[in-house]
């Protein structure tokens, strides 16, 4: 249960040269104790613990009418509510006290609350997804350099971790700013500053909606903010990228390129090649494979971009496939990875980091195989997806059954990213009768 005291702060960086101490309300919760000032410094002398009595400054009975009024004020609302106070963190008790009788409005920076996110996003193993978001809240603070005339400067990290929390660098604090603060206008200035500052068109977006999912979290987290959302009015719509697919023949010459086997580059043809026969897997699934996703002829495996809607896949494998996987199995327990792409010891934290410098290394090879063989097409993690589809789509499968192997929502995603493709194919048909072409 919680509990609450009256107390002299008697620490030597809180203690004034004439030896004053504040006068706090002591909260004890969780473990945990935290102070909230009166604003008062006392000499030992001046505050009779036994009665509650403020002696020896001005406006003494008044300060001692107030204190007692706070205390047993606040005494009572802790009694009357210990069971739902029993689940609260001290941080949350601790602002509901200040704000309730105290009267301190409490901060709620994007920093701050960010940290919050990002901490259970961190403790949920979602570290991609935290990673992602630490970036949009980094080009908010690039943007409030910028509002400031300051230098533009790469940013590492926002926080350092303190008992398993994220909690925002000092070097920071003064570029942060309460949520409240962000309203349409800044919104609007800020979404055209990220248009103007990266090439691609879906930066922006990605970035304002995953500010607006952490505000949308600290809404529901505090009163005060439920209903501040200056980010729901500014369109945030993503721009779909045109697929640049290889065709059949552009994979057959990949399949015939002489490579001197066990040689980086042979192992990233392999890799490309097995991703195209499992429905354009990406990267990072392959990477992550286990050994005991490989049963039975078959890859079994939930997609790690969306395993939270159980997307889940079992591919039976080609005769190319269970060869490129033989050349591979060297006794590997049933949790080490398949492919020798992650080392066995990366952490779960690192591991989004070290799949993004792989991928770059498989990217980089994949253009060299591409310049071998003379195709001009670029070839990076996200052709084989797109190649698969457009093969499927160019030999009449039910799209329908095409969204189902990429694992897509529903059928409008898949038409979302490749519905050009497809309405091309059908006016190239329907333009070829008209016309006797």
């Amino acid at each position: 249960m919680a509990t609450i005291k009256i107390a002299l702060d008697k620490r030597a960086d809180h203690t004034t040269k004439d030896n004053k101490h504040p006068l706090v309300l002591r909260i004890g919760h969780a473990g945990k104790t935290r102070d909230i000032p009166f604003n008062l410094h006392l000499k030992e002398n001046q505050y009779n613990f036994n009665t509650g009595k403020i002696t020896g400054i001005l406006n003494a009975v008044r300060h001692t009418k107030r204190t007692h009024k706070i205390y047993s004020d606040v005494d009572l609302w802790v009694h009357e509510n210990q069971g739902g106070i029993k689940k609260w963190e001290m941080d949350r008790l601790k602002s509901e006290i200040e704000e309730r009788f105290f009267k301190i409005s409490p901060s709620r920076t994007i920093l701050n609350h960010g940290g919050k996110y990002l901490s259970r996003l961190r403790l949920e193993q979602r570290f991609s997804t935290a990673s992602s978001y630490e970036d949009a809240l980094k080009s908010l603070i690039k943007f409030r350099r910028h509002l400031k005339g300051m230098t533009d400067t790469k940013i590492k990290t926002l926080y350092e971790i303190k008992e398993d929390k994220l909690v925002p660098l000092d070097e920071f604090k003064d570029l942060d700013m309460e949520i409240k603060a962000i309203d349409y206008g800044f919104a609007k200035d800020f979404k055209a500053y990220l248009s103007n500052r990266y090439k691609s068109k879906n930066t922006p977006a990605i970035f304002l909606r995953s500010l607006q999912a952490i505000m949308n979290d600290a809404g529901k987290t505090f009163e005060d903010l439920r209903s501040h959302k200056p980010l729901s009015n500014i369109k945030k719509k993503s721009h779909a990228n045109a697929p640049a697919p290889l065709d059949l023949e552009d994979i057959h010459k990949i399949r015939m390129l002489e490579l001197e086997p066990r040689t980086p580059i042979w192992d990233n043809r392999n890799y490309l090649l097995f991703m195209f026969n499992n429905m354009g897997m990406n990267f990072f699934d392959m990477a992550i494979l286990k050994r005991f996703q490989f049963e039975d002829n078959r890859i079994k495996y939930f997609r790690k971009k969306t395993h939270y809607e159980g997307d889940y896949f079992s591919v039976l494998q080609s005769d190319e496939s269970l060869k490129i996987i033989n050349h591979y199995l060297n006794g590997q327990k049933d949790n080490e990875y398949l492919f020798p792409i992650i080392p066995e010891n990366t952490s779960p934290e690192r591991l989004h980091k070290v799949n993004k410098a792989k991928a770059k290394i498989f990217n980089e090879y994949a253009a060299r195989i591409a310049a071998l063989l003379g195709i001009e097409k670029k070839i990076t993690t996200y052709t084989l997806r797109d190649t698969w589809t457009n093969i499927g789509l160019d030999m009449g499968i039910d799209i329908r059954k095409i969204s189902s192997g990429l694992g897509h929502s529903s059928v409008q995603v898949t038409e979302k990213h490749y519905g050009k493709s497809v309405t091309a194919k059908i006016l190239d048909e329907i333009n070829a009768k008209i016309t006797g072409a």
